[in-house]
């Protein structure tokens, strides 16, 4: 449940950055996927949706391989802070393999801040009904 819930935020957060910057560009993405889908290069909702659940995967799948070294970092650092580099490292990989350009920074920055807050206190909010 956890899970669900933290992927869901994070794209419903990723597709607001997506949606709110005003010169995005995933016409290559477009290119892309119609090699494998025809889609139309006006429905770029679908380029917006399948960013927005590469980053947030990544982004956890990032939380769980680099978890056993967590407690290393948390002696010299916060967990927000490893929580951070991890959505900066998601972030970056996706956009760059994917080709997203044009993206608002001060989106994506308030999406590195809010993400990582939710990462670092979603397990706490989320436990405390049980």
């Amino acid at each position: 449940m956890t899970f669900i819930i933290r992927i869901s935020f994070l794209i419903l957060l990723n597709y607001g950055v997506l949606y709110t910057s005003p010169y995005i560009d995933t016409l290559q993405l477009v290119k892309d996927l119609n090699l494998l889908f025809e889609i139309n290069n006006s429905d770029l909702n679908v380029t917006y949706f399948i960013t927005s659940f590469s980053v947030s995967a990544i982004t956890l799948l990032l939380i769980r391989i680099f978890r056993p070294f967590i407690e290393i970092y948390l002696l010299h650092y916060s967990r927000y802070f490893f929580n951070v580099l991890v959505c900066l490292l998601g972030l970056s990989s996706v956009y760059i393999v994917l080709r997203v350009y044009g993206y608002s920074r001060v989106s994506l920055s308030l999406y590195v801040l809010v993400s990582s807050l939710f990462l670092t206190y979603s397990g706490k909010i989320l436990n405390i009904g049980k």
